[in-house]
């Protein structure tokens, strides 16, 4: 079982740090934050509940794993505010 993701990214001479993790099946959400230097500068939320390739390990960990790919790729990006 993968409980998450995590990244440094360099942009202009700034380290990122990216982290994606699965909140449980308690709270069926995938979470991806991103900080820079200890502080949360964005969150973006991917509630799975009714998705069913998210409904087993093997397909959550795929989901996590492309939803912080995506956000590795577009770093830095602007997110809503934790």
């Amino acid at each position: 079982m993968v409980t998450g993701f995590n990244t440094d990214v360099k942009y202009k001479g700034v380290t990122y740090h990216v982290q994606t993790e699965d909140k449980g099946p308690a709270t069926p959400m995938i979470l991806t934050l991103i900080y820079k230097g200890g502080e949360i500068l964005g969150a973006k939320r991917f509630h799975y509940k009714d998705v069913p390739e998210a409904q087993d390990d093997k397909g959550l960990a795929k989901l996590m794993e492309e939803i912080h790919a995506a956000t590795d790729r577009r770093c830095p990006i602007r997110l809503r505010p934790a």
